[in-house]
């Protein structure tokens, strides 16, 4: 059965609040993450991205058992999905399964991204900045390490080796990240709007 996935949107702006917007048509678990789950403001602050994956415990009667383990980079992006996680599992009902086996463990994929927005003032130096030169291989070694459950970064790291040729290493991560989704309760993924820098002299 397909999992269920949402995609909330979190707009930042200067002066305005953040608020979350979600699909009218999903419902449950999605829902109540859509209300309550937000962009943490000193994350936004520093550009912070990342990848947090709760490992659930389900009891037979379709419930959450214990406290979740945690697979997360960010301690800050983590404190924010445990509370929010805490408020959902408070209302938890066994339809979240969504057809699922009851008394098993899965898997909950949080994906925080920045949306840069234009620099207030822009520097015309970086025009003639040269980038330095990014190892992705190990980005994605050291991000696996750290959330070694997370079906979207078997995905990169599958998409990565197929770009250089290595189509076995490719098809070892490809499955590896089919298995993960498999056994996910929900895929979210959360994005925050906003400039990029605040306003500064040249």
């Amino acid at each position: 059965m397909k999992k269920t996935s949402l995609i909330l949107a979190l707009l930042i702006f200067a002066g305005l609040s953040s608020y979350a917007q979600s699909s009218e048509e999903k419902l449950g678990m999605n829902q109540m993450f859509a209300k309550s789950v937000k962009y943490p403001a000193e994350a936004r602050m520093e550009n912070e991205t990342g990848i947090v994956t709760l490992s659930v415990e389900i009891d037979e009667e379709g419930y959450p058992v214990g406290e979740p383990k945690v697979y997360a980079a960010s301690d800050i992006l983590k404190e924010e999905i445990l509370r929010t996680y805490n408020q959902v599992k408070e209302a938890w009902d066994p339809s979240f399964l969504d057809g699922k086996e009851a008394g098993e463990e899965y898997l909950m994929s949080f994906e925080f991204i920045m949306k840069k927005g234009a620099e207030f003032i822009k520097n015309p130096l970086k025009e003639y900045k040269v980038e330095k030169e990014v190892d992705h291989l190990a980005i994605l070694n050291k991000a696996i390490e750290e959330n070694p459950f997370s079906s979207k970064l078997y995905e990169k790291r599958s998409e990565y080796y197929t770009m250089k040729g290595e189509m076995w290493l490719a098809k070892l991560d490809y499955n590896q990240s089919e298995f993960l989704k498999k056994n996910e309760l929900t895929n979210v993924v959360i994005v925050g709007y906003g400039a990029s820098n605040k306003p500064k002299s040249l």
